[in-house]
């Protein structure tokens, strides 16, 4: 278990994405959590183990916090049953994150695929809440299918506010015109170039393998490449 003191908050709100996929929004204005991009929380279990969910929000909201959940063990069944109002404990921030100041005045990309999304989501917004301080944001997320794009609607904001977002499916249907295949390669047919970026990368140990040799051989610098463990 996380040597880390055990908070408890409020679920505020719940958003189911998809069957098995939902936001969970827990209220803490009654006891602050203070956390950087990309940082994440455990959840105990009774078995002594922790299921570990990154934040998936900006923290430019003192008062709220979300967690992006898939449910696929026994630990986020119970998750799952859990309704607004109740409380859950947990323990945290914990990790590095996902640092920002050292990069202004640089390109900015997020890479990642499915839940995964969530610590990036939390980086992307506060980039946006400083987009002065930044060259070119960009997002490259890949998912199943497109009824597997976490913050779809949400995303048209981003690209408002400065954003540009690319999306790919690995399995398309008869709605789909856009990107399909592995988000590594399509960015490995990014017409972008990459010098003077710094990228964010969160998703599948196979998924993280393939897309650092795409970033390597575009001569991104691998102390540019950054993970939130």
């Amino acid at each position: 278990m996380v040597s880390s003191p055990l908070r408890e908050y409020p679920i505020s709100r719940i958003v189911p994405f998809e069957k098995d996929v939902r936001l969970f929004e827990f209220d803490c204005s009654g006891d602050p959590f203070v956390f950087l991009p990309g940082q994440f929380i455990a959840v105990p279990g009774a078995n002594g183990k922790s299921a570990y969910f990154a934040v998936a929000s900006t923290p430019g909201k003192s008062d709220r916090f979300e967690i992006l959940v898939k449910n696929m063990n026994p630990l986020t069944e119970e998750l799952f049953g859990k309704r607004v109002g109740e409380t859950l404990s947990l323990q945290g921030p914990l990790g590095k994150g996902f640092p920002l100041d050292p990069y202004k005045g640089m390109n900015l990309l997020f890479v990642g695929v499915g839940t995964a999304i969530a610590p990036l989501r939390s980086t992307l917004l506060a980039a946006l809440d400083r987009r002065e301080e930044f060259n070119r944001i960009e997002l490259y997320f890949g998912t199943l299918t497109p009824n597997h794009i976490y913050f779809g609607e949400e995303m048209a904001s981003w690209h408002e506010r400065g954003a540009t977002v690319h999306i790919t499916v690995t399995y398309p249907d008869e709605t789909w015109d856009s990107h399909s295949g592995f988000v590594q390669e399509i960015l490995r047919q990014c017409p972008d170039p990459l010098h003077e970026t710094v990228v964010y990368l969160c998703g599948m140990k196979e998924m993280v393998e393939d897309t650092i040799g795409v970033l390597k051989g575009r001569m991104v610098p691998e102390s540019l490449i950054l993970q939130n463990i």
